[in-house]
């Protein structure tokens, strides 16, 4: 393990996606990232005016650290300077007493604003870890929580009385408080992290202790998703920092769960209120028309940065299924296909014609903040998508480890110390057949980790050279051999329909892509007779389109629906034909 992590991320701009996410990342960039008005998103820092218990306090952070994020997967000049200067800028609102907070001193503490202070930290933290070790960023950070500490503490004002839901909103500043600890070094922050773990996170129980005894994710706290999971995402940062079996154990426990019972078969989450933000079983209800929205954006971003965390700790390559599923299905089929905007919540119902609305309509449906335009899932979609690129490739101690296999450049440099280029083409996941060259100046022995996925079939293949290897599905392929320059690593994927059964219904994946009926391609919400598909020509503005014998066609669900209309519907999960 390398810092209590099996794998470690590669340095800037090493992992260059070209294919579906990586040409999503640009348009993001360029459509979203780039037309943001920065000033105003620190403006509520500026005044400390935000007095009506919205939370216009997470703005700056989500969006500046998905700016971060970007600009680390796709160096860019201008980029850069946006970052930079936004962070200087929010850095001018900190008064001598350390504080940053949109919220105005007599009530400070309450509703959101730790919440928006985490935001805040976590937008610096990446920062001073991704962009330069800015010594004023980290005493910006250290004097905000020394800040903090004078309101909320031992002693003082207990976490989980501070805020939203039942204090789970507040005590996911827990692994903003353990990266201060990390760049820092000093006692007292690791000190606060641990007095915040203890407090159990909620006034309802400990849910750390409740994950460790199976309690299910619906029944932890008051179930609300995205907050429960940042703050798991914390506890496993603390265990690097402290590695108590009992961490882990929570954290793994957790992940099973929410992966067993609350994940969509298109890799989002949430749902049970309006705009799918709790857990409520919802892997068991996708069917259903009365459990609230389906899959807040906000929800599934979560989920990918906790698949990070617990594939980076654990080695484990189905966690890494996990995060292709949600970002091919997701994350592809949330943002508008230009980038500029994403939905709030996914389609609703599975099934059924539904279609997809962007963030910025729901708003004015009465949803969020009417703040410049923003949502918590305009802002988080872009995080998401970031991620992609930055576990398409990890470094581990014996040598690259390879998760993704659309078009791509990856280059590393190998245990013996030379720089070396693997270049991925052939048009993953839209397309089986993946090839792999290595470029390198010398031949060296080494290990390159190809994930096999979970539905890996006997009809798939892996080849090194022309010779045929033999795989474990779920299982990292440890390739280890003398590399020699022009290598090559060639993967046959096996994409032909896979059914998956859902009481009455049914839905179809091609390897991790999920296929739906969309309303420019025929009639939605029909009984399918036959899976038996074929490739058919691709209709504009669709990655993938295939047939079946009765002339039913289907396409890959972040095509499906993407015209962000009312009139354009998609459906899921299919009535089988009887």
């Amino acid at each position: 393990m390398m810092n209590g992590n099996q794998f470690n991320f590669l340095p800037a701009g090493a992992v260059r996606l070209s294919g579906p996410m990586g040409a999503a990342l640009d348009r993001s960039i360029n459509n979203r990232l780039k037309k943001i008005n920065y000033r105003h998103l620190v403006d509520p820092f500026r005044f400390r005016n935000e007095d009506d218990h919205a939370w216009r306090c997470e703005f700056w952070g989500k969006i500046m650290r998905s700016a971060i994020l970007s600009w680390y997967d796709a160096p860019d000049d201008e980029l850069l300077a946006i970052i930079r200067d936004s962070v200087a800028d929010l850095l001018s609102t900190q008064t001598p007493d350390g504080c940053i907070s949109s919220y105005p001193e007599h009530d400070q503490t309450n509703n959101w604003d730790i919440w928006g202070r985490k935001y805040v930290l976590l937008g610096l933290l990446r920062y001073y870890n991704l962009i330069e070790p800015d010594e004023k960023v980290k005493l910006a950070c250290t004097w905000l929580v020394d800040h903090l500490m004078t309101q909320v503490g031992p002693g003082r004002k207990r976490i989980v009385d501070c805020g939203w839901h039942d204090g789970l909103a507040a005590s996911s500043i827990l692994g903003a408080i353990v990266g201060v600890y990390r760049i820092s070094g000093e006692r007292k922050y690791l000190d606060y992290a641990l007095w915040i773990a203890e407090s159990g996170c909620s006034t309802r129980h400990d849910i750390f202790a409740e994950a460790r005894r199976g309690e299910i994710p619906a029944d932890l706290g008051n179930g609300k998703a995205y907050e429960m999971m940042s703050c798991f995402q914390g506890l496993s940062e603390l265990y690097l920092e402290k590695p108590e079996p009992e961490y882990l154990e929570a954290v793994v426990k957790f992940y099973d769960q929410v992966r067993d019972r609350e994940i969509f078969i298109t890799g989002a989450g949430g749902l049970k209120d309006a705009v799918g933000e709790y857990w409520f079983d919802g892997k068991f209800k996708q069917l259903r028309a009365d459990c609230g929205a389906l899959g807040e954006t906000c929800v599934t971003t979560t989920w990918i940065h906790y698949c990070e965390r617990v594939l980076r700790l654990t080695g484990d390559s189905q966690v890494a299924d996990e995060l292709e599923k949600s970002f091919y299905n997701a994350i592809l089929g949330g943002m508008k296909p230009d980038g500029s905007g994403w939905v709030h919540m996914n389609p609703t119902p599975l099934a059924g014609a539904s279609c997809k609305t962007a963030a910025a309509d729901q708003i004015l449906r009465g949803f969020g903040t009417p703040f410049d335009g923003h949502d918590c899932c305009l802002a988080q979609g872009p995080e998401a998508l970031a991620m992609a690129p930055l576990l398409g490739a990890l470094n581990a101690s014996d040598g690259p480890v390879i998760n993704s296999y659309e078009n791509m450049t990856l280059e590393f440099r190998t245990p013996g110390g030379q720089n070396a280029v693997l270049r991925v083409s052939g048009g993953y996941p839209f397309a089986g057949k993946v090839r792999g060259v290595l470029e390198l100046s010398i031949p060296e022995r080494f290990t390159i980790s190809l994930r096999i996925p979970g539905w890996w079939s006997g009809a798939s293949t892996l080849k090194i050279n022309g010779e045929s290897c033999s795989v474990e599905a779920g299982r990292y392929f440890k390739a280890e051999r003398e590399w020699t320059p022009g290598d090559t690593v060639g993967m046959d994927f096996d994409l032909s329909a896979r059914v998956e059964e859902l009481e009455d219904h049914c839905a179809v994946m091609c390897g991790p892509v999920v296929l739906a009926q969309d309303s420019r391609l025929g009639a939605v919400d029909v009984p399918v007779a036959d899976f038996e598909l074929a490739d058919a020509e691709a209709s504009t503005g669709m990655n993938l389109v295939k047939v079946n014998r009765d002339g039913m066609k289907f396409c890959d669900y972040a095509s499906a629906g993407n015209l962000f209309d009312p009139d354009n519907t998609l459906c899921v999960w299919f009535r089988r034909y009887l």
